[in-house]
């Protein structure tokens, strides 16, 4: 069983692991800009996913992404296109697909709100990840989220 985490955003990540939590792949997410507008790259995020894959099952989980309180129309817009183009590649693999939101899996794996502490644990629990930049926060968060999944879908 291969564990896929996505943590969206336009500068987010998915990571990959397998139901040993071995490192399949961890990367920035691919994204089309056009002008003002942006969203991810369904194809080649599906891409990404059969590379995981392999002919192996898998489960997805996403982090439910929403507007925040005060956040501008604009950005609601956006995070909606992200999160959108995000779950139209999921259902093209037809793999099981779980929502949760960021306090769910966070508590549940001991960490808060600091992008440190996430890096910090994903450097421990995935020693051979790419994470040498402190903007790598958000492919420690899909990291720890696969991790996440490994452990609540066994």
């Amino acid at each position: 069983m291969i564990h896929i985490a996505i943590d969206p955003g336009l500068t987010g990540a998915i990571a990959a692991i397998d139901s040993d939590a071995q490192l399949v792949l961890c990367a920035d997410l691919p994204v089309i800009r056009d002008n003002k507008l942006a969203w991810i790259d369904s194809n080649d995020l599906t891409g990404l996913f059969l590379q995981c894959l392999q002919g192996r099952p898998a489960r997805v989980t996403v982090e439910r992404s929403q507007a925040m309180p005060g956040q501008g129309v604009s950005s609601t817009f956006c995070t909606g296109v992200v999160l959108g183009s995000i779950l139209a590649a999921c259902q093209r693999i037809a793999a099981p697909l779980t929502l949760v939101t960021a306090a769910v899996w966070k508590r549940h794996m001991g960490l808060d709100a600091s992008k440190s502490t996430s890096l910090d644990k994903a450097r421990l629990l995935f020693p051979s990840a790419e994470l040498e930049r402190k903007k790598d926060h958000n492919r420690a968060e899909a990291l720890i989220l696969a991790e996440y999944s490994r452990r609540t879908f066994k």
